[in-house]
């Protein structure tokens, strides 16, 4: 199989993606949490830190914190439970599956189409009436052609040139409806 000078697919990592955008706001909402939690209940930690109980417990909830933070089994099934609830509230608001996506998009094109077959039915419907109104002009132009040679030969030389003169417009007239269609 031949290769294509920089056509490498690099697949986007998580944060690229919708859900990591998703994931990016609760992150930064989690940690605005934190901080506002140690700031508020900080008089109580201190509080604690003042018997032996309390920096027994303070020192037991730091050293889970610290242990979670560096095994690589606990960070890899926090990461992955982190990112599937992220692509969870992500898949409420944005359809981010690929077949859904195609789904919608056929939906959309057939919604489309519809569209067009309304649009070409009134075409036609149109395309009909500029058919008739030619018609009518044509049938008109060969009655006010007759009237304008009736007229000549009878001598009445006004009659003559408004008949004809109406014949020349609805030409013209045809003529501009050809040119559209």
């Amino acid at each position: 199989m031949a290769q294509f000078p920089n056509t490498e697919f690099k697949p986007k990592s998580f944060w690229q993606k919708p859900e990591g955008k998703t994931g990016t706001l609760f992150l930064l909402a989690i940690i605005g949490g934190a901080g506002y939690l140690l700031f508020k209940y900080s008089a109580a930690i201190l509080g604690m830190l003042t018997n032996l109980t309390g920096i027994i417990i303070l020192l037991g909830v730091l050293g889970v914190i610290i242990y979670m933070v560096l095994d690589p089994k606990v960070r890899t099934l926090v990461s992955y439970f982190y990112k599937s609830v992220m692509r969870w509230i992500t898949g409420i608001f944005v359809t981010i599956d690929p077949i859904g996506i195609l789904k919608n998009y056929i939906s959309d094109l057939q919604d489309n189409l519809e569209k067009m077959g309304t649009q070409i039915g009134n075409l036609k419907g149109q395309m009909r009436k500029l058919v008739t109104i030619v018609d009518e002009n044509n049938k008109e132009i060969n009655n006010s052609m007759l009237i304008a040679k009736k007229a000549k030969e009878q001598g009445n030389e006004s009659a003559m040139v408004l008949a004809s003169r109406k014949a020349a417009r609805l030409k013209e007239s045809n003529e501009k409806i050809h040119s559209v269609t």
